[in-house]
């Protein structure tokens, strides 16, 4: 299956909510996916990894990528609704102690918006 992403905006943020796995075979098609619904003017960002049972490596370095972008005055990043097998990547990486995570898009909004 191949990775989509819906989208959405609450409160100012931009949410991504990406479905399916992410392997390493196809980062470009997450890649893709993600940069296709940021706007240049988005300033706050929220990945919302509820229906991602699989983020591989070459997922995550996108996922840093696209954070970046999101470093500065008024700029905000974060993820949330990790399901156990992303947050172990996350963990491992130590990706999460660079980058909020919560436990929900609403909480996630509520700190960042």
């Amino acid at each position: 299956m191949a990775i989509e992403v819906n989208w959405t905006r609450d409160s100012g943020v931009l949410v991504a909510k990406p479905v399916g796995r992410v392997y390493s075979s196809d980062y470009l098609d997450w890649q893709s996916e993600l940069e296709s619904g940021i706007s240049p003017d988005d300033k706050k960002l929220v990945v919302d990894f509820e229906q991602v049972p699989y983020l591989s490596s070459a997922g995550l370095r996108i996922l840093l990528i696209t954070a970046k972008r999101f470093t500065g005055p008024d700029h905000a990043f974060c993820v949330c609704a990790l399901t156990r097998p992303v947050r172990k990547v996350l963990a491992a990486s130590g990706f999460d102690a660079l980058v909020s995570v919560y436990e929900s898009a609403e909480e996630a909004i509520a700190a960042i918006g």
